[in-house]
């Protein structure tokens, strides 16, 4: 045990006495804190676009139409402006916006008399999500118009006739409009659909935002490449000459490797909790279990680490690790949630990538995040850092020093 702890003692030096690489390091999560907030924000953020409506008609209709993407929880995601033709052409051709939607005249007498009419909506291609959104607003408006004038047809056109109506006029209005009332009774009282609706009582609505589903990855991406550059610590003993004396003497390989990864959990503990501390103050990401997840990611990082190492002693020269390390590495990656989070990644991909030592890490930090603690997974973890802690010794011990 003195051993292995001179052993960590000696590398944690080494590291303190090359200041750019810890800083550079810890820098890491840092600009991958900075960079989701430049992107997503802080906290639960929602998409957010901007509707142009050219209003050729200027009538009732068309203000309840551009009331219509000003309602409830639409009004934080969609913003409305009135723009005439030749400006509202000139905008969504610089992308100015999510869509321009062109109101011709005579949609108030279209909507009145049950007239055909064509709504024209011009879509941002560089957009996906807010045209969409806007598109399906517009549809809806449109099949409810329909559906208000089989109902109440007659008398939308007798409220368009023309001068004041008269009072036996509005009372004749009143009851037409009552009947037909009267005739949907049948479907509306009781509903011929009922919805049988659940509340999920234990949902947890963290804040953090998309910011918090792109955390987990993104950090794992640098904890490997932290790993990546650990590993390729075993060259520099093997050039220096540590490796030989250690495997000729009798000090224990294994006391040597048990002291590496000492340092490297103590280095792993100081970077994960940086990140997620500027995580907490930056994104506004609550972590419940904040002492949890940073040993869970240092000890999933130590066992990276082990797998990167092993595959530099399979290596023949230090050139060739590193091409190999990069080789596995960048499809790792890729597979394991950190350029993309599994919920966006096809099915199949994402089945694939869980299984992956990254991404199954990944996994279970997002589940310590939201408060859930799978201890079987840490009992997991210790297992595969012992397992592959005897694996690379043996390999180590019988590589050429």
């Amino acid at each position: 045990m003195r051993f292995a702890l001179t052993s960590a003692l000696k590398d944690l030096r080494r590291l303190r006495r090359d200041p750019a690489t810890l800083l550079i390091w810890l820098g890491v999560p840092a600009f991958v804190a900075i960079i989701l907030v430049v992107i997503f924000g802080r906290g639960d953020v929602r998409p957010h676009g901007k509707l142009l409506i050219v209003d050729e008609d200027k009538g009732l209709a068309a203000t309840l139409l551009s009331g219509a993407f000003t309602q409830g929880p639409l009004s934080a995601m969609i913003s409305v402006e009135k723009v005439d033709l030749t400006e509202g052409r000139s905008r969504i051709d610089k992308g100015d916006a999510s869509a321009l939607l062109i109101v011709p005249k005579g949609l108030t007498d279209a909507v009145l008399n049950a007239h055909p009419l064509k709504l024209q909506l011009i879509r941002n291609p560089a957009q996906r999500i807010m045209p969409e959104m806007i598109q399906e607003v517009l549809s809806m408006v449109v099949e409810g118009v329909f559906y208000l004038q089989t109902v109440a047809g007659p008398e939308l056109r007798a409220v368009n006739q023309a001068g004041p109506p008269t009072d036996a006029r509005i009372s004749e209005i009143s009851v037409s409009i009552n009947h037909a009332i009267t005739g949907l009774r049948r479907y509306l009282s009781p509903p011929v659909i009922e919805l049988d609706s659940k509340v999920i009582e234990q949902k947890s609505d963290q804040p953090g935002g998309f910011g918090q589903i792109m955390l987990p990855g993104m950090l794992y991406m640098s904890i490997f490449f932290i790993a990546g550059g650990l590993a390729s610590d075993i060259w520099r003993e093997r050039a220096s000459g540590a490796l030989r004396r250690v495997v000729t003497t009798p000090a224990s390989l294994g006391g040597f490797l048990a002291g590496k990864l000492i340092a490297v959990l103590v280095v792993l503990v100081l970077v994960t909790g940086f990140g997620l501390l500027l995580a907490q103050l930056l994104t506004g990401l609550q972590v419940s279990n904040f002492a949890i997840a940073t040993f869970w990611v240092a000890l999933s990082g130590v066992g990276l680490y082990l797998l990167m190492t092993l595959i530099q002693s399979l290596a023949s020269t230090e050139r060739t690790a590193h091409m190999l390390n990069n080789f596995i590495l960048l499809p790792l990656t890729m597979l394991g949630g950190s350029f993309m989070p599994f919920d966006m990644m096809p099915q199949g991909l994402a089945q694939i990538g869980r299984y992956t030592p990254n991404g199954w890490s990944v996994v279970q930090l997002q589940n310590i995040l939201r408060g859930s603690v799978n201890w079987m997974a840490f009992a997991v973890a210790g297992l595969f850092v012992v397992v592959a802690w005897f694996i690379t010794g043996w390999k180590i011990r019988r590589s050429p020093c």
